[in-house]
């Protein structure tokens, strides 16, 4: 079972426990396989994995106490695949939409994979909902044989309403110990957390109350990350992030950081290709502020520091990223230089340009503060 610390999964792997204690107690002769408890650290959920890794205390003394046949095993990427090499290492685009994740696949899909492929479980116990979206129902759907299977999977609260998941939590709380933390966390997640009287169902929304986003305190993917700046609101160590969610966000949306040119050295556009070598070193300054700022707010509060750059072998793999693309792909460094006007494709046409103001040219301000003209299109 994979477990990530937030509601669904912690209710799940609660009834796992408890099945488990009920043939301990009635047949224990019946466990007889390995159980797997896997649990992904991306380097980047500043939000949930504080309290995710002091559940595992308590977790880990459930399994010794009653020893049961449980093994944790926390997977990762390799340090060549975390998210801030690839993006200021390497210069990578943000991730844009739930359909351009690639962080996702890198960081949580590629190493669960992996492990799974290694265990080859005879059973998957995941804590998948029907009534999370459209999306999910559909997915689920699509791949059932019974109410709670799919082909070796199972899924024992696929039928739970969002007030499903809050009311277990608050009448049985989980076999290692309360919600209180968990319920704290999605309530400083959202401002609220009440049970409502109507059920959620087909219109559950992720920002309904107690249904807050929680994930990678930097996630691009969001338009407007409301979780994570209320989140801080209550946990001012983690503000500095936020503000540099934005600059990031701000920094890819500015032309005049991106080569013109692919990595091979394919001619783009202006405007697109690879985040310029120039701006992921300033990037890399602001990451660096940001931390520094994180730990001193979190000495004063008596809370850990979290650092995006986790590791020295991490940053030192940054630097040497930088060293060899100037050395080997040199037109990386820096955007080509444009005049006020240039052409870029039309998009929906296979022929045709347009031609455009660089509203940019005669301006040093940075992009937001910068209102972007009308374009003036030209057909070829």
């Amino acid at each position: 079972m994979a477990w990530s610390g937030g509601k669904d999964s912690s209710v799940t792997l609660s009834e796992l426990f408890k099945s488990l204690l009920l043939l301990k107690n009635s047949k224990p002769e019946s466990l007889t396989r390995e159980i797997y408890l896997t649990t992904a650290q991306t380097h980047l959920d500043f939000v949930t994995d504080p309290l995710k890794q002091s559940e595992l205390i308590k977790i880990k003394k459930l399994i010794d106490h009653h020893k049961l046949p449980v093994k944790i095993v926390e997977v990762s990427a390799p340090i060549e695949k975390s998210f801030m090499y690839l993006v200021l290492g390497r210069g990578y685009p943000l991730p844009k939409s739930r359909m351009n994740r690639w962080c996702t696949e890198r960081l949580k899909i590629e190493p669960s994979h992996k492990e799974h492929k290694a265990i080859k479980p005879a059973l998957t116990v995941t804590g998948v909902r029907l009534s999370e979206s459209a999306e999910r129902r559909n997915n689920i759907e699509n791949r059932q044989v019974s109410e709670f299977f799919s082909e070796n999977e199972f899924m024992p609260i696929v039928n739970f309403t969002l007030d499903d998941v809050w009311s277990y939590l608050v009448r049985e709380g989980m076999a290692w110990g309360d919600a209180e933390a968990l319920g704290q966390l999605y309530k400083e997640a959202t401002g609220e957390c009440g049970l409502r009287q109507r059920k959620a169902g087909s219109g559950e929304k992720n920002d309904d109350p107690c249904g807050a986003r929680t994930g990678c305190i930097i996630c691009p993917v969001v338009t407007i990350d409301k979780s994570s700046q209320e989140f801080a609101k209550h946990n001012p160590w983690l503000q500095s992030y936020v503000g540099l969610r934005n600059l990031m966000i701000q920094m890819y949306k500015d032309p005049r950081n991106k080569a013109g040119r692919k990595r091979d050295g394919t001619v783009l556009e202006y405007g697109h290709g690879t985040f310029t070598v120039k701006a992921r070193m300033r990037l890399y300054e602001a990451v660096r502020q940001a931390e520094q700022e994180n730990e001193e707010l979190a000495r004063m509060h008596g809370v850990e520091p979290q650092k995006l750059i986790y590791s020295k072998e991490l940053d030192e793999l940054i630097h040497r990223q930088w060293e060899e693309d100037l050395r080997e792909c040199p037109w990386v460094e820096d955007a080509a230089e444009v005049g006020r006007f240039y052409e870029t494709k039309i998009k929906g046409l296979q022929v045709g340009y347009q031609l455009v103001w660089n509203y940019l040219y005669d301006t040093s301000e940075p992009i937001e503060q910068i209102k972007k003209p009308d374009l003036c299109q030209v057909n070829d």
